[in-house]
């Protein structure tokens, strides 16, 4: 460990002194530990009682601390949530670096950590990282229930999980550093309830795909495309802003979709089908033939232009992202298996894949059907059964 540690401070004379486990300080009762750091230079730890009789104990438990945990505990008891947000900053948010298409280290996109770091900022900044507790945390995640968005609109459930869920990644951050001993989310049971988080399963009916289609054209014929492609990979929207044509097969009929541009930070391959395949080939003719260009020429958004075409096609409540949605149940009701579409949209957990899979008034009558034509025949087999034994 490197340090020593004593319970009443420095002894240096020859003679026995008493042992003094507290001092007084401008009338100020304290516990008192002295130890001596990495560089030998002698330091005191103090902590405030009430009674002289609680004093042994309190050095005895700081004494514990340092042999379980190390010095750093003592000198990090005064670390304050800002301090600890510079640190977890410094080392953990930091851009991307890529090597070979893999990511070795850093965050892809941080303006998502960065806007939940904030928040909690606002709440946590000047406590002290040992002194958060269970019930702060509940605190927070009331205080921010009943925060008001810019639209005057609650935040939702889902976007105060993705704060918590990062303020439990830096308190771990803490305790692999050994600033803190235990992260108070052990006892905050409950507090990230993904379970409570509103699912959206929105998905676009064939009728509703044809108006759209209809309406995606003149200033809003780049969607065309796009919405083509969505309805029929799964992709995300990155995913397909991204793309470029150097990712696009089509002697093979596949779109690569390297780590650099997923989610999940895993490369895949999506097919390409019959309707995409000849959108894509209108773009190419149309482009520059350059391999490195974007396919769909987009760096910035389509949100404008999405919502009128919605508004013309008489749309509501639909977003690019439901595509997904929607492309993943149609997979599914066409009679691929569940593990073959879960490569395809590149997710891998089931779970996850669930939340995507939405059951339509097709699929759910398909089911009825099925499972009437399974009991009927299970009745006849039944009745005739007992007709013999007649």
């Amino acid at each position: 460990m490197g340090a020593e540690v004593k319970a009443n401070g420095r002894n240096d004379s020859k003679k026995k002194a008493p042992t003094r486990y507290w001092r007084e300080i401008k009338g100020h009762l304290y516990a008192r530990l002295q130890y001596q750091d990495e560089s030998g230079k002698w330091r005191e730890k103090l902590k405030p009682i009430q009674d002289k009789r609680i004093a042994r104990r309190l050095v005895e438990e700081m004494r514990q601390e340092v042999f379980q945990h190390g010095i750093e505990t003592l000198q990090a008891d005064k670390m304050t949530f800002r301090e600890l947000s510079g640190e977890y900053e410094k080392i953990k948010l930091v851009p991307a670096i890529y090597q070979d298409g893999i990511k070795i280290a850093g965050k892809r996109s941080l303006a998502p950590t960065k806007s939940a770091l904030n928040s909690l900022l606002a709440f946590f900044g000047s406590n002290k990282i040992r002194s958060i507790k269970a019930s702060d945390i509940e605190a927070y995640k009331q205080s921010r229930l009943v925060t008001k968005t810019n639209r005057g609109l609650p935040l939702k459930i889902a976007t105060v999980n993705r704060e918590l869920s990062l303020l439990r990644v830096m308190l771990n951050f803490a305790v692999q550093n050994e600033w803190l001993i235990k992260n108070p989310f052990v006892l905050a049971k409950g507090a990230i309830s993904t379970s409570s988080e509103i699912e959206r399963d929105r998905v676009l009916s064939f009728e509703e795909e044809y108006r759209l289609l209809s309406v995606s054209m003149g200033p809003r014929s780049h969607l065309r495309p796009l919405l083509i492609c969505a309805l029929d990979t799964a992709m995300r929207r990155g995913e397909m802003f991204k793309m470029r044509w150097s990712d696009v097969d089509l002697v093979k009929n596949e779109i690569f979709i390297p780590q650099t541009n997923t989610k999940t930070e895993d490369s895949r391959t999506v097919g390409i089908t019959l309707r995409l395949r000849e959108e894509l080939l209108t773009l190419w003719e149309v482009s520059p033939k350059d391999k490195n260009a974007l396919v769909f020429g987009i760096t910035d958004t389509v949100k404008t232009s999405w919502k009128t075409a919605c508004r013309l096609a008489g749309i509501g409540d639909f977003r690019l992202h439901d595509c997904r949605h929607t492309a993943t149940t149609r997979m599914i009701a066409s009679g691929s298996p569940h593990t073959e579409v879960m490569k395809i949209t590149g997710h891998s957990q089931i779970k996850t894949f669930l939340r995507y899979l939405s059951i339509t008034s097709e699929t759910a009558n398909r089911v009825a059907f099925r499972l009437n034509e399974y009991t009927s025949e299970r009745a006849y087999d039944v009745e005739l059964i007992s007709e013999k034994v007649c």
